[in-house]
C-alpha cells in the first residue's frame, strides 16, 4: 500500500473505527467483499516544485462507503463523523503509522448520497515531498602543496 493509501485509510480508520476497507480495485469491481465497508481510491494530479529541497503533489481521494444490509434495508452510513474530524482537524491530517501529513482542500469535498447501498465522498488533498539528494563521497583530507602567502 502506498503512503497516500496509507494515510488515508488510517483517517478512515479514525473517523469510522468499526469499518474495514478495500483498497484493491479489482476486489472492488468484483465486488469480493462485506459490507458495511470503505472502499479507498487515489490518484496524483499533479507535482509542483516548493523550492530547491521539496515538491508538492496534488492527489485526489475518493472514499465510498458501502451500506450493510438488514432485513433487505440497506441502513445508511453516515459521512458526518468524517466530515467532523476533518473540521476539528482544520482539514489537515497527520498519518501516524506512514508520517505522511496532508492538508485537505475543504472547496473540493463533495458527497453524494444518491445511491441506495453507497455514500461517496471525494476531495482533493496535498503532501510535501523531499527531494532525494545523490550520495556523495565527502573529503575529509586537503593536500595543499606549493602555497605561499
Amino acid at each position: 500500500m502506498d503512503r497516500e493509501l496509507a494515510v488515508l485509510s488510517e483517517l478512515v480508520k479514525e473517523a469510522y473505527p468499526e469499518l474495514s476497507t478495500v483498497v484493491n480495485v479489482d476486489d472492488w469491481m468484483a465486488q469480493r467483499f462485506q459490507p458495511p465497508i470503505a472502499f479507498l481510491l487515489t490518484q496524483g494530479v499533479r507535482e509542483e516544485g516548493r523550492s530547491l529541497t521539496s515538491y508538492q503533489v496534488v492527489s485526489e481521494a475518493a472514499i465510498v462507503l458501502h451500506y450493510p444490509k438488514v432485513a433487505g434495508v440497506y441502513q445508511p452510513l453516515s459521512a458526518e463523523p468524517l466530515r467532523e474530524l476533518l473540521r476539528q482537524r482544520q482539514f489537515t491530517y497527520q498519518g501516524k503509522t506512514s508520517g505522511l501529513s496532508i492538508e485537505i482542500d475543504s472547496s473540493t469535498l463533495r458527497i453524494w448520497r444518491d445511491k441506495k447501498d453507497r455514500t461517496e465522498i471525494a476531495f482533493q488533498f496535498t503532501y510535501n515531498v523531499a527531494v532525494q539528494r545523490a550520495v556523495t563521497e565527502k573529503i575529509n583530507e586537503f593536500d595543499v602543496e606549493g602555497v605561499r602567502s
